[in-house]
């Protein structure tokens, strides 16, 4: 469902190159856009009926028929956006701010259509925790009352939507809006704008976030305990600095975890109800390191660089042979017949560029995600004492990882765009146990990718200026 988000992103914001790409009019394409949600309401209804069938007759994974559509519905979101954004309801609306309402309105009906996918799983939900109540209180965790559909919706959103979104849509505004100032004021500077906006939006997100979010999701102080003096030692085991420790309320329906912040000052993990209580306490201590792993390793911080240097990598690639496209065209049909073909061929070096990038963030991604993994194994290895990875620590993160799975209704063998599967990083870590922390070459890895994403980036500087000089 993330990559989904993303793509649904990326047509909102390339939705004025692609308008007038079918023979669709504006309000066929407005249509059309809000056909999507209304797609995953019809065919969630029949999932949902379908499960509910299954679990009734006792089906093994009936309930994950639903579960496995509520994936896929953000999908079917992006094909419908995709279809209007074709249409000319991009170029209805006259900029400067009607690309940017058009934009708000396809990714507004993507988000729709995966929120409706969840509206539809609450059924099984709830379904699934009342027969699981038993061995809920057997077991002696907190037994959390079944939240309303509503609720549910909402605490679905907040865990798989607002991490991906904000850290993405915020600097894409500010962007924007320098262009858009740029435009007016100093149109020989709309680039720089773009990234200087872009960079005043990445900050101002490092800033606000880990004061806003506490308000927000509600979060309350994790309370003094042993479990939180585990957490904080942990912490400091690892050179961290932690302003807080939050749990995140989610009726005991998500199992997640997260770092807000780059500044220690600012800095807070935020550990939700799910999770506390669900994971023994190594598995607990296992994802807290996962998190600091992120922190040590500045994995957040280097994700603009990664994302710029990916795009411009694949502008780089994408631009000689669009040219040469071009050219062949010129050359066989003519100057004059060639016109109408220039802008086609933009946009789909535009649309390589930006399938480039996203394959390449979801590479480096992945890489961070088994990076952290293993600074877990190694942290709570090196806590034991031991120079080597022990047998113990990479079963408390397999283990951690299983049971988020499990609480979350994810197959392990689903593939993730952002972490990759639950399977594939269980199989790379079960390779950890007995070697030397310091023969590990996924940290080599990741500083060669970090190294040429900042190669690419200063690259791209280098050639803007000497391109303006130039000018």
């Amino acid at each position: 469902m993330q990559f989904a988000l993303i793509v649904q992103l990326s047509i909102a914001m390339l939705a004025r190159e692609l308008a007038g790409g079918l023979p669709i009019g504006a309000l066929g394409g407005a249509a059309v856009a809000l056909c999507g949600p209304l797609a995953v309401f019809v065919l969630g209804s029949i999932a949902a009926r379908r499960s509910m069938q299954g679990m009734d007759r006792r089906e093994p994974d009936a309930a994950q028929r639903i579960f496995r559509f509520t994936a896929r519905s953000g999908w079917i979101g992006a094909l419908f956006m995709a279809v209007a954004a074709s249409s000319a309801l991009p170029s209805t609306l006259p900029p400067p701010f009607g690309g940017a309402v058009v934009a708000a309105y396809l990714l507004s009906c993507g988000i729709a259509s995966i929120l409706v996918g969840h509206w539809h799983a609450y059924p099984v939900e709830a379904r699934v925790r009342e027969s699981s109540t038993i061995r809920v209180l057997d077991t002696g965790r907190s037994l959390h009352p079944i939240p309303s559909r509503l609720s549910y919706v909402v605490a679905q959103a907040r865990a798989g939507m607002i991490p991906i979104i904000a850290p993405l849509i915020v600097p894409i505004v500010f962007g924007e809006v320098a262009v858009a100032i740029a435009r007016a004021h100093f149109p020989e500077h709309e680039t720089a704008a773009q990234l200087g906006g872009g960079l005043i939006g990445v900050l101002a997100l490092f800033l606000v976030v880990p004061i806003m979010i506490p308000a927000l999701l509600g979060l309350t102080r994790l309370p003094q305990g042993e479990l939180r003096d585990d957490l904080e030692e942990l912490s400091r085991g690892a050179g961290v600095g932690v302003r807080e420790i939050w749990v995140w309320p989610t009726d005991g329906l998500v199992a997640n975890a997260a770092v807000m912040g780059v500044f220690p000052g600012l800095r807070c993990v935020m550990l939700s109800d799910a999770l506390i209580e669900c994971l023994p306490r190594q598995q607990v201590l296992a994802v807290m390191a996962h998190e600091l792993g992120h922190v040590v390793h500045r994995h957040l911080a280097w994700m603009l660089p990664v994302i710029v240097g990916g795009w411009w990598i694949g502008a780089l690639l994408a631009d000689p042979l669009a040219l040469w496209v071009y050219d062949g065209i010129v050359e066989r049909e003519g100057i004059d017949a060639a016109a109408p073909f220039a802008e086609t061929v933009a946009l789909v070096r535009d649309i390589a560029v930006s399938a480039f990038g996203l394959l390449a963030f979801g590479f480096v991604s992945r890489r961070f995600e088994r990076q952290a993994d293993t600074y877990a194994v190694r942290l709570l290895s090196e806590r034991d004492q031991s120079a080597d990875a022990t047998p113990a620590s990479v079963n408390a993160m397999t283990g951690a990882l299983s049971m988020v799975a499990f609480v979350n209704h994810v197959p392990v063998e689903r593939p993730s765009w952002r972490h990759g599967s639950i399977a594939w990083r269980q199989a790379y870590l079960r390779t950890l146990a007995g070697r030397p922390h310091a023969r590990l070459g996924i940290d080599s890895l990741v500083r060669a990718i970090c190294a040429l994403a900042l190669v690419a980036v200063l690259a791209m500087l280098t050639a803007a200026f000497v391109l303006r000089d130039a000018a």
